[in-house]
């Protein structure tokens, strides 16, 4: 074991309650670090909530185009680019991290990149992602780890390689809705609020959900 670095706060994952509890205690003035395994910010603002809504807000936009003659304008038949849907996705997650990481430096807190583990009573061994190993104590540890998606147990489920927030065939649901290609049918398993915002974007002609 390295030896071990003492922190007032250590924080476990850096998604939304995560990051503002490490702002808050280093803004204090309290030595303060977040271990997190690689999306800053957590899955809203990388993967989730804010990359579908940009992606369907896009569909919005073609849609109005397509609908032009109903609000009394006329333009050029609408077309959709999905690489630059993508890539305007993209940006906007782009644009998220960097605020993030400059809020970061201001409070004082470090981010710590890498896979943690808890080795000792409030104590994380982190694999850092560059290479080499730090262990952490802090003297309050909040943990911020998230949730990963589970496979039911429906007969030819698993044989479909189904996309889930952490499906090895994409690096998120939000690069499933903004693919280089485009379907003609999708499936979605339990009506979560993400169901209905997937099935409405334009890449998909049906969709179909199931609770």
């Amino acid at each position: 074991m390295s030896e071990i670095e003492q922190f007032d706060v250590l924080v476990f994952g850096s998604g939304t309650g995560g990051k503002l509890t490490a702002w808050a205690n280093a803004s204090e003035g309290l030595r303060t670090a977040v271990v997190e395994r690689g999306l800053v910010g957590g899955s809203c603002p990388n993967i989730a909530c804010l990359p579908t809504k940009n992606v369907i807000h896009s569909a919005k936009v073609a849609d109005f185009v397509r609908h032009d003659r109903e609000f009394g304008s006329g333009t050029a038949p609408a077309s959709v680019e999905i690489a630059e849907v993508r890539a305007r996705k993209r940006r906007m997650v782009d644009g998220l991290v960097s605020m993030q990481m400059d809020k970061y430096r201001e409070s004082g807190a470090e981010l710590v990149f890498g896979e943690g583990s808890f080795v000792g009573p409030k104590t994380i061994e982190v694999q850092l992602r560059n290479g080499g190993v730090r262990t952490l104590h802090g003297d309050r540890v909040f943990l911020n780890l998230g949730t990963r998606a589970a496979i039911p147990d429906i007969p030819g489920l698993r044989d479909a390689s189904p996309l889930t927030w952490n499906s090895p065939r994409h690096s998120s649901v939000s690069e499933a809705v903004s693919p280089s290609w485009i379907v003609d049918h999708r499936c979605f398993l339990a009506r979560t609020k993400m169901s209905p915002m997937l099935s409405w974007n334009f890449f998909v002609s049906t969709a179909s959900m199931f609770d």
